[in-house]
């Protein structure tokens, strides 16, 4: 896989097996709620547990790459007006914006750019957010005005 390309991190084959719902969904820290759209329990985690939304996981990626990637506009608004970064990068220099361009999340990319996002910011291959556009044939997820 190109260091360009996000990549699916899957859970981990020395988990022991439990009683659990498999379909049930798992919501265990700010970055599953983020990527989930769980908005009362990154809310939970954040004013209560009082966890940042300012630090990546340990695979260097953000909260805020989380739910802009799945388009979730109520909680990347959240993770700013908490201090989320919306220009940091992950370990490939990809942000929030490149996320959002993947998956044509045109509503998390308009706040995104509302709030100061660097359309013009390059990952470690030279690719810009609206390049990514491009790539998976969305139109104007990272293009568009208000």
């Amino acid at each position: 896989m190109a260091s360009s390309e996000i990549e699916i991190v899957s859970e981990s084959a020395d988990q022991k097996p439990s009683n659990r719902n498999p379909n049930e969904l798992q919501i265990i820290d700010i970055y599953s709620a983020s990527a989930y759209g769980d908005f009362e329990k990154l809310r939970h985690f954040v004013e209560n547990d009082g966890v940042s939304v300012s630090q990546p996981d340990g695979n260097g990626y953000y909260p805020l790459q989380w739910a802009a990637l799945n388009n979730f506009a109520d909680v990347v608004q959240y993770i700013i007006e908490r201090g989320g970064d919306v220009n940091a990068s992950d370990n490939a220099g990809q942000t929030a914006l490149h996320w959002a361009a993947v998956r044509g999340s045109i509503a998390a990319a308009d706040i995104l750019m509302q709030n100061g996002a660097r359309v013009e910011a390059a990952d470690v291959n030279g690719y810009r957010a609206v390049h990514i556009d491009d790539r998976f044939s969305y139109d104007s997820a990272c293009t568009s005005t208000n």
